[in-house]
């Protein structure tokens, strides 16, 4: 069935900047929600930079995002699995376990770190945090630039009707940016938080995403041309020359 072009050139339009804006305003609101009541404590500074910068990050992100390749945002908004067929359903269908890992990863390491400030466990000194807070949020840009040179990178294991193989950008060098800017960001929230007890859960998300490269792979291959011969070209899934 042809695409319609008046649904594809929605797809191209930028959301409201209302609409962005809010976007790390929620960030600010969730994330402090979460972070501060476990923490027991609303003027922890060490919280207050990793909320902010992230805000920060987020905004100048998806500001940019959303005037030069706003399809990426309506993409990753998009939560139904539209594409699959026999062969991809049962890789796809691996976001049920998936994505449970990798909640009590993420959330895992900042209730830690919460509850060692709260509880006096150690903390890292300062000048570490500083340099955790700049990993954290490079890994943040890793991960949105990957987003940025490829619309289709959905939130979900599928392959989208219109979906085409993007292998320009960091996706030439490694096959999965996205997953290793995400692995940056997880591995780095609990150092950024003052806390070594969170690298513990952090490494839990970690482990998800390197295993969902091998579910999403599965499926690629199996569902979209060209993708084989891909992985030929592109030996590397997330560090170039290393792995």
């Amino acid at each position: 069935m042809a695409d319609n072009p008046e649904n594809e050139n929605k797809l191209d339009q930028p959301f409201p900047l209302w609409f962005v804006l809010m976007i790390p305003v929620y960030v600010t609101i969730a994330l402090g929600i979460f972070v501060f009541p476990v923490a027991g404590d609303w003027q922890w500074i060490t919280g207050w930079v990793f909320v902010l910068s992230l805000s920060i990050n987020i905004a100048i992100s998806y500001g940019i995002i959303n005037q030069k390749n706003p399809r990426v945002l309506r993409n990753r908004a998009q939560m139904k699995k539209t594409g699959l067929t026999q062969k991809t359903r049962k890789p796809a269908s691996s976001d049920r376990f998936i994505y449970p890992m990798m909640a009590v990863g993420y959330f895992g390491s900042m209730i830690l770190a919460a509850l060692s400030h709260r509880w006096g466990w150690y903390e890292v000194p300062m000048l570490f945090i500083l340099i955790a807070v700049v990993f954290m949020n490079f890994g943040v840009v890793i991960l949105n630039l990957a987003t940025f040179q490829n619309s289709f990178a959905s939130k979900v294991l599928d392959i989208r009707q219109e979906q085409v193989l993007v292998d320009s950008g960091m996706y030439a060098h490694v096959r999965h940016p996205l997953y290793a800017g995400a692995i940056l960001m997880a591995l780095f929230i609990p150092l950024a938080l003052g806390s070594l007890w969170g690298l513990l859960p952090a490494l839990l998300a970690a482990a998800a995403l390197v295993i969902r490269i091998e579910f999403e792979e599965e499926m690629l291959v199996k569902g979209m041309e060209g993708y084989a011969d891909y992985q030929q070209r592109v030996k590397y899934k997330l560090i170039p020359g290393i792995y």
